[in-house]
């Protein structure tokens, strides 16, 4: 009959949840039934059970916990490196997985993968035991970010736990926000409508009732927040993934733009293999052997500004015209400070104005 299961295919399917069973804990023949019970396979007598048991006795880690007293039930226990075995992961696999660990760690927020926690620090203290090629290259191998990232605010769990709730589920809220640390707190009514993390830094995604604007407030300058059933919320047309191709999350100043500069061997190493853009050319120039023509599509965000501003000494910009000026206006901004005895701080920005 399709779907029969036979006597033998019973007793395999029983044992394998009873070795799962006891790798969570020790567990007596009377939990054990109450465990296969829950899981809808079909009642056999805690006798056969028993004798289950003793059959696997001494296999896959499975062993007797010593009596405390002569009428005391048996508790079964299972050695979880020995049966471990049973689950080892291929090096590379473990690799991966270690890899995967130290990136999320720079971005966060690592409260989400505490599901899987056990199976990282089994990789880990599987490659720390081999003298493979991968554990070599975990030892051997640096893995860090592309640039600077901020170190994460010490938060407290429950207060961000609310908020992760309250945009998880898009509701009316009322929250206090403080611009900077010691200020009076700022109440605010809003839609909250989702989170992102810039490295660990958390941020939740509002929109302000008082303007309609969709803001970003760090979860670390948060220091009250409370559900409005008073008021309703407004989502509208708030898409995350929209947003985010926005560039907003990314501190987008404008369009993408087609950068033309002449940059130093230095700058040409960096980029030949690591390209600023699909389009990307480095073209020679006859004067300076030196130095090469770039021309390749940017986005105009942050990240290219503050990328570029880094190695200014290394590069001149030479288009589109507006770029150039700006750029210009922000080195001798900088110069003015180093010029000045106190910090002249700009009226206007001068990206994204």
């Amino acid at each position: 009959m399709e779907g029969h299961t036979t006597k033998g295919e019973s007793l395999t399917i029983r044992c394998i949840y009873m070795l799962l069973a006891l790798y969570e804990r020790p567990r007596t023949v009377a939990e054990l039934e109450s465990y296969l019970q829950e899981k809808g396979l079909a009642q056999v007598s805690r006798r056969s059970l028993q004798r289950n048991l003793e059959d696997l006795e001494g296999h896959f880690g499975l062993y007797r916990e010593e009596r405390e007293a002569v009428n005391a039930a048996d508790v079964w226990n299972l050695a979880q490196q020995d049966f471990e075995k049973l689950l080892e992961l291929e090096d590379p696999v473990a690799l991966a997985l270690v890899i995967a660990e130290q990136q999320l760690n720079q971005l966060g927020p690592m409260t989400v993968f505490a599901p899987v926690q056990s199976l990282f620090e089994r990789a880990r203290e599987q490659l720390a035991s081999r003298n493979t090629t991968a554990s070599l290259w975990l030892k051997r191998v640096k893995v860090s970010a592309a640039s600077h990232r901020l170190v994460g605010p010490e938060l407290a769990n429950e207060q961000s736990q609310r908020l992760l709730d309250v945009a998880l589920r898009q509701v009316a809220i009322r929250l206090h926000y403080h611009p900077h640390q010691g200020d009076p707190a700022q109440v605010i009514r809003a839609t909250a409508l989702a989170v992102f993390y810039r490295g660990a830094v958390a941020y939740l995604i509002v929109r302000d009732h008082s303007n309609d604007r969709v803001r970003q407030l760090p979860f670390s300058r948060i220091s009250e927040v409370r559900e409005v059933v008073t008021e309703d919320a407004r989502v509208g047309d708030f898409d995350l993934d929209t947003y985010a191709a926005s560039g907003a999350l990314a501190y987008r100043f404008g369009d993408p733009f087609q950068l033309e500069a002449v940059v130093f061997n230095s700058i040409r190493r960096e980029i030949e293999d690591a390209p600023l853009g699909e389009d990307q050319e480095l073209l020679e120039l006859a004067d300076q052997p030196h130095c090469r023509l770039l021309r390749v599509t940017v986005p105009y965000t942050l990240n290219l500004v503050q990328w570029l501003l880094a190695r200014a000494a290394y590069l001149k910009i030479i288009g589109p015209d507006d770029f150039r000026d700006k750029f210009q206006e922000e080195l001798q901004r900088a110069l003015k400070n180093f010029e000045s005895e106190q910090l002249c701080v700009p009226a206007e920005r001068n990206f994204g104005s």
